[in-house]
C-alpha cells in the first residue's frame, strides 16, 4: 500500500512540471468523446438508452469563452426497436478557472437532429432541434491533451418531437482533447 501511494503521487509530479494553463485564447482544440444517453418520450411514458459518441473541433475566443462546432452519434439496438440519431451543431462553454489542472465549465449547445427509427419492421424518420444545458470538467494531463466529463439536459423540439415523439434527454459523456495550437 506504501509503495503504491509513492507510486502515484511521483506519478502525479511527473505531469505536474508540465502543466501550463489549461485555457488560453487562441487554443485551437479537438475533442471525442463517448457516453450514454437517456431519452424520455412523450405520451407513451416510455425511454430509451443511448450509445453516443461526438467529435468537436473549437477554439477559445478568450481565456475562459470557448467555441465549437459538434458531430454526432446516437444509437440504441433494442428488443424491437433500432433507434439511430444523426446530429449537428454547434456548443459553447465558459470555464471557471482556466489556469488551473482542475477546469469545471457551464455551457449549452444546439444542433439538429435527425432520427431514423426501425421499429418491428417498419421505419420512420424525424427531423428537429436539440438543445440545452451542460456542465463539466476538464482535467490538464500534459501541454497539449485534456481528459474531460460533463452532463448534458437537452430539449427535443420540431418534428423530432411531435413526430418522433421524443421530450427531453440527459447523458454522461467522457473524453479526451487535443490542441493542436495553444493560445498566447
Amino acid at each position: 500500500m506504501k509503495r503504491s501511494l509513492i507510486v502515484l503521487a511521483v506519478a502525479s509530479l511527473v505531469f505536474a512540471g508540465v502543466v501550463s494553463a489549461e485555457v488560453k485564447k487562441g487554443d485551437v482544440f479537438l475533442d471525442f468523446s463517448a457516453g450514454w444517453t437517456h431519452t424520455s418520450y412523450t405520451g407513451s411514458g416510455g425511454n430509451d438508452n443511448l450509445y453516443y459518441g461526438s467529435l468537436r473541433p473549437g477554439i477559445a475566443l478568450t481565456d475562459n469563452i470557448r467555441v465549437a462546432a459538434d458531430g454526432g452519434v446516437s444509437y440504441d439496438d433494442g428488443q424491437s426497436s433500432t433507434v439511430t440519431t444523426w446530429l449537428l451543431g454547434v456548443s459553447g462553454e465558459y470555464v471557471f478557472m482556466p489556469a488551473s489542472q482542475l477546469n469545471p465549465y457551464v455551457g449549452g449547445l444546439l444542433e439538429w437532429a435527425s432520427s431514423t427509427t426501425d421499429l418491428n419492421g417498419d421505419s420512420f424518420s424525424s427531423d428537429g432541434w436539440l438543445w440545452g444545458p451542460r456542465v463539466g470538467a476538464l482535467y490538464t494531463l500534459n501541454r497539449t491533451n485534456n481528459l474531460f466529463g460533463e452532463f448534458q439536459y437537452l430539449m427535443w423540439e420540431g418534428g423530432i418531437r411531435k413526430d418522433g415523439g421524443k421530450d427531453s434527454q440527459y447523458g454522461v459523456m467522457f473524453g479526451i482533447e487535443h490542441k493542436f495550437k495553444t493560445g498566447q
